[in-house]
């Protein structure tokens, strides 16, 4: 019965490989292996031995409009090799690709960004290579990286909408094989601004650091909170693309976006020495003076960490409230005397006579 098992196995994976050369490639060049068969369907998911709900779906359009767009699965997924992929390892970002990098003429590879990000404050290693506390809690490269797709350059700041089509025309001049044109000038674009925009970073960075037990856990500042107090959120919340955000503030321009250190860091964007430079940046305030330093961003009212901030908070909440109150009380009485003009206090107090004296006339009258 085993053997026979076994033969079925094999017919039905020769048979799958059979319809896999019948069909051919899919409609995406990097899907040699037609992989998309089976992951174009939206249902394609399961529940892994942890009890996880794994989907496994992929959006063909969203993907070929991705960085990743000409890579193949199996440059990624090196360990897939069986169906069903059981086991299947997670991706390791720093292996080498098959596309070679022109300026070097090596084959790609995203190793030199991890050594960027061990530098940063956001490395899982501390300066003796040894795991940081609650590792599992510094972002890996998915965590930030969820697939965004290339996006015109008519997305960016201070750029007329309409530049991207004439430029790609330009491209297909010369490039006129495929779809070389618009890959590359979306990838080469895309690299040259920001390629999200401002609230979606917030967005990003409030994964972690919104988390009440992630502060906790590493004595930080509620910063998201602190941050959307302040007139940078209410402008990135309107639409304006000029406001800076997170990154903005926390990487030294010039840098690369990995490397951001933390305040404590001489070298950081947000060192004491270095926040009237970082505030002068192109596209801020390049005209302000050193006192700009003095604005305090991520300022939260905490006895211990702000005692001044946190007793200002204090006398402005009894200021308001003594306040609104003096004038509540102004209001009720005014109300009062509209309401009963011919009222009078001072009056009824006069009328009203001691209960003994008005005893003795009566018991007087009535002796009489």
């Amino acid at each position: 019965m085993d053997r026979i098992g076994s033969i079925g196995r094999c017919l039905i994976i020769l048979g799958f490989l059979a319809v896999l050369i019948l069909i051919g490639p899919g409609g995406s060049r990097a899907d040699d292996l037609n992989c998309f068969l089976c992951h174009k369907y939206r249902g394609l998911s399961r529940i892994d031995k942890d009890g996880r709900f794994r989907l496994f779906y992929i959006n063909e359009d969203m993907f070929r409009l991705s960085p990743h767009g000409k890579v193949k699965c199996i440059d990624c997924h090196r360990d897939i090799n069986e169906i069903p992929h059981e086991p299947a390892r997670k991706v390791e970002c720093t292996v080498e690709c098959h596309i070679i990098e022109p300026s070097s003429q090596k084959r790609f590879s995203h190793q030199p960004i991890e050594k960027i990000l061990l530098k940063s404050v956001h490395s899982k290693y501390d300066k003796n290579g040894k795991l940081k506390k609650y590792a599992e809690d510094y972002p890996g490269c998915k965590d930030c990286h969820d697939q965004p797709l290339y996006r015109p350059i008519s997305f960016f700041k201070g750029l007329r909408p309409g530049v991207s089509e004439r430029a790609i025309a330009r491209c297909k001049t010369c490039h006129r094989t495929g779809n070389f044109a618009e890959i590359f000038y979306s990838h080469v674009t895309s690299r040259l601004h920001k390629t999200r925009p401002s609230k979606e970073i917030v967005r990003m960075c409030s994964k972690c650091h919104g988390r009440k037990d992630f502060q906790e856990r590493h004595k930080l500042d509620d910063v998201v909170t602190s941050y959307k107090e302040t007139f940078h959120w209410k402008a990135v919340r309107y639409g304006s693309t000029k406001a800076p955000d997170c990154v903005d503030c926390h990487v030294v321009a010039g840098e690369n976006v990995h490397l951001i250190e933390g305040k404590d860091s001489p070298t950081s964007a947000v060192a004491a020495a270095n926040i009237s430079r970082t505030c002068r940046s192109e596209g801020c305030h390049t005209k302000a003076g050193a006192n700009i330093a003095g604005f305090q961003v991520h300022v939260t009212y905490d006895k211990e960490k702000y005692p001044l901030q946190y007793y200002m908070v204090w006398f402005f909440r009894f200021l308001t409230a003594g306040v609104m109150y003096f004038f509540l009380t102004v209001i009720f009485l005014e109300l009062l005397r509209r309401l009963f003009p011919t009222f009078s206090i001072a009056k009824l107090i006069m009328r009203r006579e001691p209960l003994g004296e008005a005893s003795k006339v009566k018991g007087g009258d009535i002796h009489a």
